[in-house]
């Protein structure tokens, strides 16, 4: 009986491994490749292409994406393309709208791009054309390039779900530094737990991810146009006493800089609030060029509202957390 259960089991795994097909062709719909990707447990390839009028899109259309790179692509991933085409005839406009905004979502910045992330939806990679991609042999020989960086997302990954405490907050902490900074806010989540598991500061991670938070918080605010509400959390966060120098002096300017963009604070009060970030830490590098920002205002005509630039300042008014 005992045999003939693992002989049924052998051929149940054949069957059902005959039946998984080779991808011959592109899942145009992210939600609907990141679904297959959840199923598969494959990871998830998506090439952004600008077809009708981007010239290395056009190439690595005509010699890359073969019938070979759909056979041999599909052993480890769900192939999706997000084409960004100019001619409204070519596309339906609701999918034209769709794809801006997935392209935007990933912050891609030239054509064609690919994307690699996990089946849970990491993303581990992000380029754009190399002369390594433009034949099918190369173009899978560079995303072999990334197992590496995928191997330790993975890893973190799975750290951050078997520990506790501030082991985990420092799992969370490696975790969201491998990461590009346009993707942290996906994991609003994590960052939020940090402060939780490292309450006394002993890791040295709480001040930090408090700063994370507030800009987390303040994009939402920003997004809302309540520029001076997330003003308001810059300051709570600058004056909650557990941010280092540093980050003392980061939130100070962003709570200046944030009034100063709502059009509705004087003058002298954002003034007022960037003399504190110098205060907080007068030797930091950015410390000049807080001070220039002040004379900037100072020279602005009564009625001119002059906004710091939030330079060097990661994740303003942008949607990613600073570091």
């Amino acid at each position: 009986m005992k045999t003939r259960i693992i002989l049924l089991t052998a051929l149940l795994t054949m069957l059902f491994a005959g039946c998984a097909k080779a991808q011959t062709a592109w899942i145009t719909d992210l939600d609907t490749a990141q679904s297959e990707a959840g199923k598969t447990k494959k990871d998830l390839l998506i090439v952004f292409t600008g077809s009708d009028w981007n010239d290395p899109s056009k190439e690595l259309i005509a010699k890359v994406f073969t019938e070979e790179f759909f056979k041999q692509g599909s052993k480890n991933f769900v192939l999706c393309n997000i084409d960004i085409v100019q001619d409204e005839k070519l596309m339906d406009k609701a999918l034209i709208d769709t794809n801006y905004k997935v392209a935007t979502k990933y912050n891609i910045q030239a054509l064609p791009s690919i994307v690699l992330q996990t089946s849970e939806g990491d993303v581990y990679a992000s380029s754009g054309e190399t002369e390594a991609t433009k034949t099918t042999e190369g173009f899978f020989t560079f995303l072999d390039t990334f197992k590496e960086a995928r191997k330790k997302l993975v890893d973190l990954k799975q750290l951050i779900k078997t520990t506790k405490g501030v082991e985990k907050a420092a799992n969370i902490d490696l975790f969201i530094e491998a990461l590009d900074p346009s993707r942290r806010e996906q994991y609003a989540a994590l960052i939020r737990e940090v402060p939780v598991l490292d309450g006394d500061g002993k890791a040295g991670l709480r001040g930090k991810y408090q700063l994370q938070v507030a800009y987390l918080d303040a994009v939402t605010l920003y997004q809302a146009g309540s520029l001076t509400q997330a003003g308001d959390l810059f300051i709570k966060t600058a004056e909650g006493g557990t941010l280092d120098a540093p980050q003392t002096q980061e939130a100070w300017y962003m709570a200046a800089y944030m009034y100063a963009m709502s059009e509705s604070v004087d003058n002298d009060k954002i003034i007022g609030m960037l003399e504190k970030a110098i205060a907080a830490d007068p030797g930091n590098a950015g410390t000049g060029q807080i001070k220039a920002t002040i004379d900037q205002i100072k020279a602005a005509p009564p009625k001119q509202k002059a906004a710091p630039e939030p330079a060097d300042k990661e994740g303003a008014p942008s949607s990613s957390p600073s570091k």
